[in-house]
């Protein structure tokens, strides 16, 4: 049997799939982010899998996609404590993006974005990513993710560019006071998720022009600016999408991909599902 896992710092799903490929199971554990938790946690976070085990002995493969796997280091700390779990399986540990990557384009080659609490993208060449632009975070990219959005937000508060309603609903909301939001984005261990939860008064507020203007604005900026990279593929290969912001605000992202000239590939929110047909085909 194979076990697939989508590891974040929150949680890990897991699907069991038999020798036909059929789920059989479905699980839910702690999350599996080595650079976020040390071994302890991750051993624990593993445990709360509860049922999984009752599996353990006939598992042959577990291929994780997660969060903090391109790090070799923490890759190889996360598959030694996996292996002693799964001690009778092939342990493969694989990072997001090639997540996204086989959940939307399969087996042929094609551009993919994350658009999540962060954001990212590479060249897919059909077996593996080729080609990024780099993932320096949410100080110096992140553009057009959970916590850029956030951040924009604040900003418009702060700057008084947020229509007047919305500034009223925004301060009942959140906390804005100076103090809290600068230890937070400055002393915190996760300031991108801190960031990020601002963005959801952008759902809560969808149908507000400034919304909606907010949104386009930052699917277009990334689109010309991050996607410039790679601008060899442009006419020739789809760019597919995967994460929360993405697929929540489809119709911002669809037209600001129409209004930059990219051929648009899908749009999921989650690649577990779609990584079981990858790996079962």
């Amino acid at each position: 049997m194979k076990l697939i896992a989508d590891a974040g710092s929150t949680k890990t799903d897991w699907r069991l799939l038999n020798s036909e490929g059929i789920v059989i199971g479905t699980f839910e554990s702690g999350g599996l982010n080595p650079i976020v938790f040390d071994e302890d946690t991750l051993k624990k976070n593993i445990a709360r899998s509860g049922e999984l085990f009752d599996f353990v002995d006939s598992i042959s493969e577990v291929h994780l996609y997660g969060a903090g796997t391109d790090e070799p280091n923490a890759q190889s700390r996360l598959h030694e404590i996996l292996s002693g779990v799964f001690d009778k399986a092939t342990i493969y540990i694989h990072d997001d993006l090639l997540a996204a990557a086989r959940a939307t384009a399969g087996k042929n080659p094609g551009l993919v974005v994350i658009l999540g609490t962060g954001s990212n993208s590479g060249y897919y060449d059909g077996k593996k990513i080729k080609k990024t632009v780099g993932h320096f975070g949410y100080v110096l990219m992140d553009d057009a993710s959970g916590n850029w959005f956030g951040k924009q937000l604040i900003r418009d508060y702060y700057f008084e560019k947020m229509p007047q309603a919305l500034r009223r609903k925004f301060k009942a909301k959140y906390n804005l006071q100076e103090n809290y939001i600068k230890t937070n984005v400055y002393q915190s261990h996760q300031p991108n998720a801190f960031l990020a939860s601002y963005s959801l008064f952008m759902h809560e507020n969808y149908n507000e022009r400034y919304i909606k203007k907010l949104l386009l604005k930052g699917f277009t900026e990334f689109m010309e600016n991050e996607m410039y990279a790679y601008r060899q593929f442009k006419d020739e290969l789809p760019v597919h999408f995967s994460g929360s912001i993405a697929f929540f605000y489809q119709k911002e992202l669809r037209e600001a991909v129409k209004k930059t000239g990219w051929k648009l590939g899908l749009i999921i929110r989650k690649p577990l599902d779609y990584l079981i047909n990858y790996h079962v085909t």
